[in-house]
C-alpha cells in the first residue's frame, strides 16, 4: 500500500505537486549555474540528461540479464517428457518450430526465450480435446513469430529499473494487454472464440515466474466477449509523477556534478 502514496499526494493535492515541481526546476537551474561554470546551463543540462539516460540504460540491460539468466536456471530445471504425437502434430499445425513437452498435471503453455522463443506444454495439456489444445497452441505461436518474451523482458526491466518514472510500469501493463489479445486474436483465427474459451477455462500460471508472461485476464475476456476494448490513456497524475522523477533525476546529477567538481577543486 506505502507504493501508492505518492499516487494519492498527486490525486488530492495537484497545486501543491506543481509548487513543488516548479521548486524543483528551479532548482535544477541554480545547480547548472553552480556546477558547470564553464558551459552554458543548455550544455549542462544536455549532458545531465545524457548520464541519466545512459546510467538507466546500463541499469536496464543488468537488470535484464538477471532475469534472463533466472528464469533459464528455473526453466532447465523444470521435468521433461515425452512429446505425444498428436501434441506434435497439433504444434505444427500451429506452426511452432521449437517445442518442449514437461511432466506435470496442471494445464499449462508459456512461451519463453529470447531470440528464439520455445512453447512449453505440460502432459496435462496434451490431454486436452482437439480444439481447446489447437487455441493454446496458437496462441503461444503468436507470442514466440513476434518474439514477445524478449519484448516483455525488457519492458519489465525498464519498469523496475526507471522506478522515477512510473509511466514505464503504465505502459508495460498496457504492453501485456495488448500482446495477450494480438495472441488470443490469432487463437480465434485459428481455432474459434469457443476453443479458446475452453482452453483459458482450463489454464493454469506457468510453473516459473517467466518475465515474459502475465494475465491480463479481465481483459482478455472481454475481448473474447466481442466488447470493444476502451482506449487507454495516462493518468494525469502519473504524467506529474514521470515528470517530477526525470527532474529529481536530472537534480541529482547535478548534485553529484557539483560535488566533483569541488573535490576536484574546478
Amino acid at each position: 500500500m506505502t507504493g501508492l502514496r505518492p499516487l494519492r499526494v498527486a490525486r488530492r493535492h495537484p497545486v501543491a505537486v506543481g509548487v513543488v515541481a516548479g521548486v524543483i526546476a528551479v532548482q535544477v537551474i541554480w545547480m547548472a549555474e553552480a556546477a558547470c561554470p564553464p558551459m552554458a546551463i543548455t550544455d549542462c543540462l544536455v549532458v545531465a540528461i545524457v548520464l541519466v539516460a545512459a546510467a538507466s540504460a546500463l541499469a536496464v540491460a543488468v537488470r535484464a540479464s538477471w532475469l534472463a539468466a533466472a528464469t533459464a536456471r528455473e526453466l532447465a530445471a523444470l521435468p521433461r517428457a515425452s512429446a505425444p504425437q498428436s501434441l506434435v502434430a497439433a504444434a505444427q499445425c500451429a506452426g511452432i518450430t521449437r517445442l518442449r513437452c514437461l511432466a506435470g498435471t496442471d494445464r499449462t503453455a508459456f512461451c519463453a526465450g529470447l531470440l528464439r522463443p520455445r512453447v512449453y506444454v505440460t502432459t496435462a495439456t496434451a490431454e486436452l480435446g482437439a480444439n481447446e489444445l489447437a487455441a493454446v497452441l496458437a496462441h503461444e505461436a503468436a507470442h514466440a513469430r513476434r518474439r514477445d518474451p524478449l519484448r516483455r523482458l525488457i519492458t519489465r526491466s525498464a519498469a523496475d529499473v526507471v522506478f522515477w518514472f512510473p509511466l514505464l510500469r503504465w505502459w508495460l501493463h498496457r504492453h501485456v494487454e495488448n500482446t495477450e489479445v494480438y495472441a488470443d486474436k490469432a487463437a480465434i483465427d485459428h481455432a474459434g472464440r469457443q476453443g479458446l474459451a475452453a482452453a483459458l477455462l482450463a489454464a493454469a500460471q506457468p510453473p516459473v515466474a517467466v518475465p515474459a508472461m502475465a494475465g491480463a485476464t479481465e481483459t482478455r475476456i472481454a475481448h473474447l466477449l466481442g466488447e470493444d476494448l476502451p482506449v487507454r490513456r495516462p493518468p494525469a497524475n502519473l504524467v506529474v509523477l514521470s515528470l517530477l522523477g526525470t527532474i529529481g533525476a536530472v537534480w541529482l546529477v547535478m548534485c553529484l556534478g557539483q560535488g566533483a567538481l569541488a573535490v576536484v577543486g574546478i
